[in-house]
């Protein structure tokens, strides 16, 4: 059941009923900005084919957003300032009249929230449903509620589908780095936000490619008209300018193995142990040895081992 005003915690905010699609609630909102009198659940919908208990849930969020005010009898409204000038552009054209509804509800507290969460791009729809509920503080079981303001929106053509998905505010993304938001005016068409988005593409990859710096004013001045060939001399024969310029990252080409060095002479390669061990000996030479051959280099490499281990002064097991 939709919450009414009585039913909502201490700093909730109110969401649109579920009990009716949001397209037919931007019905009911045109009905009632183009009264002449005060309306109320029969006359709306008398004037939309609407059933008339669905017609009494709508104007609780007109009211708090400001399109229609309480009349002196109960449950009857009038169109505030705002709802007759919304009604006013619904009279000349639909498309006068939803643009007038942005412009209406852009200042408002989900307004301002939807414009902050698709500032850097487009957002999927479960992220500006949570994004809602957050600016609403309302819990997870009024999600409902919030699907059907996102859905509104996306009716008066203040979020516009993106693609695969994604959503979009109706005037592109308004971050610009270095810049603020003040670039980025009130009444902007939405052709003009995307070509400012398609600027912000460009300068992030270029700047990602860093192939474009700014020219000092050194050399702007030697890149004059009257020294076009000054500044191209100190190009090619300045070696500070060399230096100066960014070096492309290289990929380094694989190690090459490198033959071992040998084994410094000592007069007397037998009196080395290490150097008769170097390079180490292989299972596939002992191969070439006999068999006694084998038993003897066993019998003598236990004898180095005992002798060894005795000079280290560990235990020989």
């Amino acid at each position: 059941m939709s919450k009414g005003r009585s039913l909502l915690a201490p700093g909730e905010r109110l969401l649109p009923t579920y009990k009716m699609r949001s397209d037919l609630q931007l019905s009911v909102y045109e009905a009632a900005c183009t009264a002449a009198g005060p309306v109320g659940a029969a006359d709306l919908a008398e004037a939309t084919g609407l059933y008339v208990k669905n017609c009494g849930l709508v104007p609780a969020f007109a009211l708090s957003t400001g399109l229609l005010v309480p009349a002196h009898t109960h449950a009857m409204y009038l169109p505030s300032a705002k709802g007759r000038a919304v009604g006013r552009a619904f009279k000349e054209s639909r498309q006068a009249g939803l643009e007038a509804l942005r412009q209406r509800w852009r200042g408002q507290w989900f307004g301002r929230a939807v414009r902050e969460r698709t500032g850097r791009g487009p957002v999927t729809r479960e992220g500006l449903v949570v994004k809602l509920l957050q600016a609403a503080r309302a819990d997870r079981h009024r999600i409902r509620q919030a699907q059907v303001l996102l859905d509104l929106l996306v009716a008066v053509g203040m979020v516009v589908p993106d693609g695969d998905g994604f959503l979009s505010w109706y005037e592109g993304a308004y971050y610009l780095p270095n810049r603020g938001q003040s670039d980025q005016r009130a009444g902007a068409s939405p052709a003009g936000a995307e070509a400012g988005q398609d600027a912000l593409f460009e300068n992030r990859a270029q700047d990602q490619s860093g192939t474009e710096h700014e020219t000092p004013p050194r050399q702007q001045a030697a890149a004059g008209p009257d020294n076009e060939n000054t500044a191209e001399e100190e190009n090619v024969a300045s070696p500070q300018k060399e230096q100066e310029e960014p070096v492309s990252a290289k990929v380094p080409p694989p190690r090459r193995e490198q033959p071992a060095a040998p084994p410094p002479e000592t007069g007397h390669g037998n009196d080395d142990l290490l150097t008769l061990l170097l390079p180490p000996v292989l299972l596939a030479d002992l191969t070439r040895l006999s068999a006694q051959e084998v038993l003897e280099l066993h019998s003598h490499l236990r004898a180095v081992t005992t002798l060894t281990a005795k000079l280290r002064g560990r235990p020989v097991t």
